[in-house]
């Protein structure tokens, strides 16, 4: 320590930029460590939810995973020839509360659950970026009504009436070529003290998907906790372990597939 010296005056700046490759570097080394992981959903109708998983959803592999001990989350699904069933009990001292005031941007203003899925067949499993086929449903509560938003970031229309672009600190414009509300979806939220519990039907003509006994693919669940409530903090997925990144709404948005796990539907 005798030798040190001082190397003169200065600041060193860190550019927005800089932060989010550092994070996408951790979250990289991350993934890289993670087991493969894979899910069975068995063929089961759920005609009404009670917010009771085990008793809606019967013997469903529950995945459970956490990034806080405090913001655990199990979740579950199921299928049936008309419906995707989905459902997540999320642990949360500010359950249930969302910012935003339009749907596309929940996903970054407190709590949402989230359900990520390769629908196309063929595509390269360890891409980096969506590929047409992708989607990412997004649950959250728009000022008062559970309301579930379907990203296609690659649709066959560009540009189109229901495209969106998206902005932050680092990326000027992000286009989602297809940004549509599920009117038709059932959900059901319970509320408790600790935390909140989700479930939804989804149809699946809503999300463009054919399922028979055999199909595999890829996908991730996952959630989103606020700051207060307010403002995305945290990002959890059974999956994706590259989710360090939060205050950017693209990167919080971008798809990342290549850290998905195989999702198997059988009866």
């Amino acid at each position: 320590f005798d030798t040190i010296k001082k190397l003169g005056n200065g600041t060193l700046s860190i550019s927005p930029a800089e932060v989010i490759a550092a994070e996408l570097a951790a979250g990289g080394r991350k993934q890289a460590q993670e087991k493969a992981k894979n899910v069975v959903i068995r063929k089961k109708t759920i005609s009404a939810f009670t917010g009771d998983l085990g008793r809606d959803f019967g013997d469903a592999q529950r995945l459970a995973y956490q990034r806080q001990p405090n913001a655990s989350v199990v979740s579950v699904a199921a299928w049936d020839d008309t419906h995707l069933y989905l459902g997540w009990d999320v642990k949360d001292s500010t359950p249930w509360v969302n910012g935003a005031d339009v749907p596309e941007y929940m996903y970054t203003c407190g709590d949402t659950v989230d359900f990520q899925l390769a629908i196309a067949q063929g595509a390269d499993r360890k891409r980096g970026e969506a590929a047409a086929g992708d989607v990412r449903l997004s649950i959250g509560n728009l000022q008062g009504t559970a309301t579930a938003v379907l990203f296609r970031p690659v649709a066959p229309e560009r540009k189109g009436p229901n495209s969106r672009t998206f902005s932050s600190g680092v990326v000027k414009d992000y286009m989602i070529d297809s940004v549509e509300l599920i009117k038709d979806a059932r959900i059901e939220v319970r509320k408790s003290q600790s935390g909140y519990v989700v479930e939804a039907a989804i149809p699946l003509a809503a999300l463009g998907l054919q399922l028979k006994p055999g199909f595999a693919t890829t996908g991730d669940f996952g959630a989103t906790h606020g700051n207060e409530g307010k403002q995305t903090a945290l990002r959890t997925f059974w999956s994706n372990q590259a989710t360090g990144i939060v205050d950017d709404d693209v990167f919080e948005l971008k798809l990342q597939p290549g850290n998905w796990s195989e999702l198997r539907f059988e009866e």
